[in-house]
């Protein structure tokens, strides 16, 4: 991901309608702000939600990433597809190190990661995968 993308990441400018219509009522009147401007139709995350997320710039060859161990959920998506099946099982373990137990880990639709076995990893779909509870050995 080059810096531009990060500098310029969601979460600083309001989401169309359209791509809030989808989250429940209750969850939208808790996490959504709806535009100053009424002409516009546009929301925002609440910022104490906007603030707990973090953009990285990861070199996911690297032996260990400089992210925090009690991540809630990692998003990781259409990179793995570049890898071998050898290097996604290490990337994905790796990045399980940082996840706390019962957080997510996504990946996108395009990887094929069912049955990759990655201990600590409980797949719950074929993008989603969970932080088993047990220690990570």
């Amino acid at each position: 991901m080059r810096q531009q993308a990060l500098d310029h990441r969601p979460g600083r400018g309001g989401y169309p309608e359209e791509m809030l219509a989808q989250i429940p009522p209750a969850i939208r009147r808790r996490y959504v702000m709806d535009s100053r401007d009424p002409g516009r139709k546009l929301g925002r995350i609440v910022p104490e939600l906007r603030g707990r997320v973090r953009f990285k710039h990861l070199n996911l060859m690297d032996a260990a990433y400089a992210v925090d161990h009690d991540v809630d959920v990692i998003f990781c998506r259409n990179v793995l597809i570049y890898f071998d099946k050898d290097t996604q099982k290490a990337v994905l373990g790796r990045l399980a190190l940082h996840l706390r137990p019962g957080a997510f880990l996504i990946v996108g639709h395009s990887e094929s990661m069912t049955g990759t076995g990655v201990p600590g990893l409980e797949q719950m779909s074929s993008t989603i995968f969970r932080r088993m509870r047990d220690p990570i050995q």
